[in-house]
């Protein structure tokens, strides 16, 4: 049976048994999806997933900030 869906981005908080904790952003490269797609469709697809990447981003870098704060 063929998949519906798949996932396309994912953002998430690990911490480790070391005491580490490590933000991870996964993407995937939709260029194969795009035959699956009508040309807006994908085009929307593509500016969702690059808004949303530099949104993640920032979360990262401002997670990745708090922390070093605190080893100061």
């Amino acid at each position: 049976m063929k998949r519906q869906e798949a996932k396309l981005l994912g953002f998430d908080i690990i911490y480790s048994r070391k005491g580490e904790l490590v933000t991870e952003r996964t993407a995937t490269d939709i260029s194969s999806l795009k035959k699956y797609f009508t040309k807006e469709e994908y085009n929307i697809l593509k500016t969702v997933l690059r808004s949303a990447k530099t949104e993640l981003d920032k979360i990262h870098n401002r997670i990745e900030a708090d922390l070093n704060a605190r080893k100061a």
